[in-house]
Order: structure tokens, then C-alpha cells, then sequence
């Protein structure tokens, strides 16, 4: 229930009178009654709608990519009288998807992100609307998943609820005062003893907060935020990135496989080497499938969760992480373009980061 109230009276300041849709999949059904009942509590209105899983999947196998990415009469009637719209992350089991069709994969989409004609629909609505929009990313820490991301389900359960009920009104408030770094400053340098030694310019573009307080602005600008929460990221100078990026923290591929040690040598912004511990191909699979701008440097991340820790599919969140991102950046303000949008991202701890030559972070600590 301590999950319910966060999401409810802390993110999404569901008032008394308002209606509220709770989307939820098969697995999620125990707490999306948890939630139905905090919002009857607040004198608001709960709608259920169930996501299931198998009617989900076969869909996306055999119906037509004209029925997927039709919005439903029924969906937008509904989404016209909703005030906050908050939906589980799933399904429960990994998405094989080899078994749907290519032309399809951008309309599996779980997020309420990126573009597609179904999600166009929506937000079109959803923002004349102002509808405030949650995702529980909680929910995606299942025992399937946990299963093919090599992960111990209980402690991924734990730490994924401990991120969730982290003081949101904190992560904000550091938010904002790192946004105004990044506005304010243009040159930024990242070492860490394990090789990385990065230097790039920002380009005065808009940082993007991570928080999960979502506001009437937020819901004006179609923006949907999650649980858990905490980061700060900014597209840059793209051209602008020299030196060497080490990752000292693992990424994880579903099917058990990993990269270990990835490190990127970038001059003038693009990628000139790479070499990693293991798992290099699954990176390469990454350069050659998304080509265009895939090997160019994209974007940069601060963390700040302080409940969340590494290696858990949080990294980008957990406070004092640094993330890097190459490729696509189009959501962020950028002007790099690849095949279908993709990028690619992985996080590192332990480094130092100063801006215009005063440090912001040293030793997982920031100076915020």
C-alpha cells in the first residue's frame, strides 16, 4: 500500500473528484486494487483495464500493423473524461521477438514514449486533455525477468520498491539545482581511475528531468514519468566528445548474455574504437542494425536516487552514477538520427564530472 499512496498522493496529487485509469497487466492486478483503493480514498475515481498478456502478444503476431496502431473509439472516450493515467510496465514474461514481425516491433510499445500512430493519437488527447501520466516500472522486476537478465529476483524486487519510495520532493529539488549547471555551464570533463577520461561541450539545449512528480505542465507537454525515478540528462555538442569512455558497470541483455568493460575511444564525436571484456558482438549487433548516427556521441546523465543501486537496471537512476549515451537523440533535443530511433546507453560510478572546471560529483557525491 506504501507504493499505492506514492504513487497516488506524492506523484501524481490525485485530488478528490478526479478520475484516474489504472492500467494493469495480468501479474499487476493486486496492486492495481491497491491503488483503485488509495484513489477511493482521496474521493477520486478508479477505472481498471486489464493489459493481458497472452491476447497482448498473439496480437502483435498475427493481427494487422493497421488494427495495432488504430486508437480504439473506446480508449479515447475514456481517455477524454481522465484526469491521471497510471499503467504497469510488463508483461510479466520477456517479449520473444523473433516471433513478431519486424514492421511491428515499434508498435510493442510499453512506455507511452516515441512515436508511433497509435501513441500520436493518444498524446494528442492526453495533452489537450492535461492528463498526468505514470508508469510503475516496479512491476517489470518479475521472476522471468529476473531470470533472463541474470538477476536474484528477491533483491531486484527490493531494491526496484526501495527506488519507488525515495523521497520524490528531494530528487526534484536536486534536479532542478543540477539543471541549472547544465544551462549555465559549457564545458564538462569526466575521469575515473578505471580509465575514463572524456571531455565535451554542451550546446545550451534543454536538460530533461527524471523525476516522478508529474505537474500540469508536464501534462500539457504529453510528458509521462516513472517509478522509480532520479536522473538529469542533456543531448550536447555532439561533435564535441574526446577521449576514452570506460564502463565499469556491466550491461545486461535479456537471454543471460552481458557486456562487461565496454570502453568507446571517441574523437570529434563519433566512435574510432571499441573493445570490451565480453560480449562485444551483442555492441556490434548494435552499430550494424541502427547505422546513421549510431556510433555518435548522444547524451549525458546524471543519477539521483539515493534508494536505488547498480547493476539492477537502474543505473542511469542511482545517485552518483554517470551515464553516456551514443545514437539516437532525438527525444532529447538532439540531431542525431538512426534506423527506427535506437540508442544505446550504460552507466558508470565512481568517476568525477566538474563542469567549466569546478567538480559537481566525486566519490558517488553530489555537490548540489
Amino acid at each position: 500500500m506504501r507504493l499505492a499512496h506514492q504513487a497516488i498522493t506524492k506523484c501524481l496529487n490525485v485530488q478528490e473528484g478526479e478520475n484516474v485509469w489504472i492500467q494493469s497487466w495480468n501479474h499487476t492486478t493486486d496492486l492495481a486494487s491497491e491503488i483503485a483503493l488509495v484513489c477511493q480514498e482521496k474521493g477520486a475515481q478508479p477505472f481498471i483495464t486489464l493489459n493481458d498478456e497472452t491476447y497482448w502478444i498473439r496480437s502483435l503476431e498475427g493481427a494487422s500493423k493497421n488494427f495495432l496502431q488504430t486508437l480504439p473509439s473506446t480508449k479515447a472516450a475514456a481517455l477524454e473524461q481522465t484526469d491521471a493515467f497510471i499503467f504497469m510496465i510488463g508483461p510479466r514474461k520477456p517479449i520473444d521477438w523473433n516471433k513478431i514481425p519486424p514492421e511491428k516491433h515499434e508498435l510493442a510499445n510499453i512506455w507511452y514514449l516515441e512515436s508511433n500512430k497509435y501513441l500520436d493519437s493518444w498524446r494528442k488527447i492526453a495533452r489537450k486533455r492535461l492528463v498526468r501520466m505514470l508508469g510503475i516500472e516496479y512491476c517489470i522486476a518479475t521472476r522471468e525477468m529476473a531470470s533472463s537478465l541474470g538477476l536474484d529476483y528477491n533483491e531486484w524486487r527490493k531494491i526496484m520498491l526501495d527506488g519507488c519510495l525515495a523521497d520524490q520532493r528531494q530528487i526534484t529539488e536536486r534536479a532542478v539545482k543540477l539543471t541549472k549547471i547544465f544551462r549555465e555551464c559549457s564545458k564538462v570533463n569526466v575521469e575515473t581511475s578505471f580509465g575514463t577520461s572524456l571531455k565535451f561541450k554542451l550546446a545550451g539545449r534543454e536538460p530533461i528531468i527524471g523525476d516522478s512528480i508529474v505537474t500540469a505542465e508536464d501534462a500539457g507537454k504529453g510528458i509521462v514519468k516513472f517509478l522509480p525515478s532520479g536522473f538529469v540528462e542533456v543531448a550536447p555538442d555532439e561533435d564535441s566528445a574526446e577521449g576514452v569512455v570506460v564502463y565499469n558497470l556491466p550491461v545486461y541483455i535479456h537471454g543471460g548474455e552481458k557486456i562487461e568493460g565496454l570502453t568507446l575511444h571517441f574523437h570529434r564525436g563519433r566512435i574510432v574504437e571499441y573493445s570490451a571484456r565480453g560480449g562485444v558482438e551483442c555492441f556490434e549487433d548494435y552499430l550494424k542494425s541502427s547505422q546513421g548516427d549510431a556510433g555518435k556521441f548522444g547524451f549525458f546523465g546524471l543519477g539521483l536516487n539515493p534508494c536505488l543501486k547498480s547493476c539492477f537496471r537502474q543505473d542511469d537512476k542511482v545517485l552518483g552514477g554517470v551515464t553516456i549515451g551514443i545514437g539516437a537523440n532525438e527525444d532529447k533535443g538532439g540531431k542525431n538520427r538512426t534506423v527506427r530511433g535506437r540508442g544505446w546507453w550504460a552507466c558508470m560510478n565512481e568517476a568525477t564530472v566538474m563542469f567549466d572546471g569546478k567538480t559537481v560529483l566525486e566519490d558517488k557525491q553530489l555537490m548540489v
